[in-house]
């Protein structure tokens, strides 16, 4: 089975997927910052060693990548020189040839939630391909023997279905349960696909998921809201935002529609079961045809709307602006003047929220047949107006951007890129890119990069599957505090 990527050998038409939107839920109303990008809370209880220890007096941010195709999580520190702490292999099906597309080999980590004391990861196909589970691995048994090591799959399984050094594993038994989204209480919201990737059907509703995760002294309960039940249904659930206060918001490609979700108040205080049961929300349905995608949504920052992306590969993308009520809005026109040839859109981040009477910007991976990162100006009529000057000798047609993060302060862009065409055939040499950003001129749509670093240059090597990237699907930014003895 082969990672989620566009034009995989899977489907007949394009399929794209980017970095989910993880940052947990501000229960003020407004978001935790002018980034989408996930951002764990600051902790004083750090691990004393491993990878996500901060030993200075300053908090320390973290990337990870997720390779769903390699099995793998790399963790980088994003210091003023950035280091790959290291990897941790989530192989539970090995493959010895390590091409991870042979029968029911894959594994596929993919959603990734940075908390205070563990690392949460879902993996969409162990122990079943139709059926996915959530690891849990706390950060103290995170520990590589040296600096960009590996931490083998057999270091915490036993290949039989037992796990070890504290890491829990939690069935969900649920079909591509992928998408997570931290709650402030510590639960896990989870989106659930509901359906088989591999099929052009995607009829089956999808799930919003509320879970207590492993750990904890009531571990492992489970509480499901079905999505089929809304007044415009959501079907095949993809994207999966955090809006403003308690709600959240997933993008529903099987039924070209968005779904807008209130979490009911105290979340945390009751069992699962019954917080899904108290979910109440409402539907969106937007334009319908041949071929399009439905996958990509993000907050504007205000609390009080946000954007959604449809795009395909025949005609210009459509944004859409969608507000509390479900109202949504097409804009006037997708694009501006000099970007008509855009069509397969990869992920949408936002960049600077709504604020003294200027819209919300984002920024916007795209892949055929112009690679690149683009830029998103709100508004009445939200449009692609700008082109992130500064990627052009990187990005290509060949090594398109497809997931993207974005720091607290907006100051620095986090690309995963690789081929957007069948990547389990590819040689291995994607890159994650950090890239500092200028938006100085962000008003008039110009925006440049500065100081691009790959993350791992130099880390290939043909024979080594375990340093291969050919598919960076989720990349997470986390950031936990410093202190003396980290």
């Amino acid at each position: 089975m082969g990672s989620i990527r566009p034009n995989h050998l899977w489907l007949a038409l394009s399929l794209s997927c980017g970095c989910l939107p993880t940052n947990p839920i501000d229960d003020t109303g407004a978001t935790s910052s002018p980034s989408s990008t996930s951002t764990s809370d600051e902790s004083s209880g750090e691990p004393e060693g491993g990878l996500f220890a901060c030993e200075g007096a300053s908090a320390c941010t973290f990337l990870i990548a997720a390779q769903t195709l390699d099995d793998r999580l790399d963790v980088y520190e994003l210091s003023d020189t950035p280091t790959l702490r290291g990897r941790i292999g989530v192989d539970l099906k090995p493959d010895p040839t390590g091409l991870q597309i042979d029968g029911n080999l894959l594994d596929e980590p993919y959603g990734v939630v940075l908390a205070d004391q563990a690392l949460h990861v879902l993996v969409g196909h162990y122990p079943a391909t139709e059926s996915g589970s959530l690891l849990t691995f706390p950060l103290a048994s995170l520990v590589a023997d040296a600096i960009g090591g590996v931490i083998p799959a057999s270091a915490y399984f036993d290949g039989a279905g037992g796990f070890t050094g504290g890491v829990g594993a939690l069935p969900l038994a649920q079909q591509e349960a992928i998408f997570a989204v931290l709650h402030p209480s510590g639960r896990l919201l989870v989106g659930v696909f509901g359906n088989d990737l591999r099929a052009l059907d995607w009829s089956k509703p999808g799930k919003l998921l509320i879970v207590e995760p492993a750990g904890g002294a009531l571990e492992g309960r489970i509480g499901a809201f079905d999505l089929g039940g809304l007044d415009v249904p959501c079907l095949g659930a993809w994207g999966l935002s955090a809006v403003a206060g308690n709600r959240v918001a997933l993008a529903c490609d099987g039924s070209e529609s968005v779904a807008l979700l209130n979490l009911p108040s105290g979340l945390g205080a009751s069992d699962p079961a019954s917080e899904a049961a108290a979910i109440t929300g409402c539907g969106a349905k937007l334009a319908s045809g041949s071929a399009w995608t439905t996958r990509f949504i993000a907050p504007d920052g205000s609390g009080a709307k946000f954007l959604a992306v449809q795009s395909q590969i025949l005609n210009p993308p459509r944004l859409w602006t969608i507000d509390s009520a479900c109202a949504a809005v097409p804009s006037a026109a997708g694009v501006a003047p000099g970007f008509e040839e855009l069509r397969v859109f990869n992920e949408v981040r936002l960049l600077r929220a709504a604020s003294g009477g200027e819209p919300a910007s984002w920024l916007l991976a795209a892949s055929d047949p112009m690679a690149g990162v683009y830029v998103i100006r709100g508004g009445a009529s939200p449009s692609v107006c700008g082109r992130v000057d500064g990627l052009d000798s990187i990005l290509s047609a060949g090594n398109a951007p497809y997931s993207l993060a974005i720091d607290e302060e907006g100051a620095h862009v986090a690309i995963g890129a690789g081929p957007p065409n069948n990547p389990e055939l590819a040689e291995g040499r994607g890159q994650i890119l950090w890239a500092t950003l200028d938006t100085t001129k962000l008003s008039e749509c110009a925006v440049s990069v500065s100081s691009v670093i790959d993350l791992n240059a130099g880390r290939f090597a043909a024979g080594a599957p375990e340093t291969w990237v050919r598919a960076p699907n989720v990349l997470t930014l986390g950031r936990r505090g410093g202190g003396e003895g980290g």
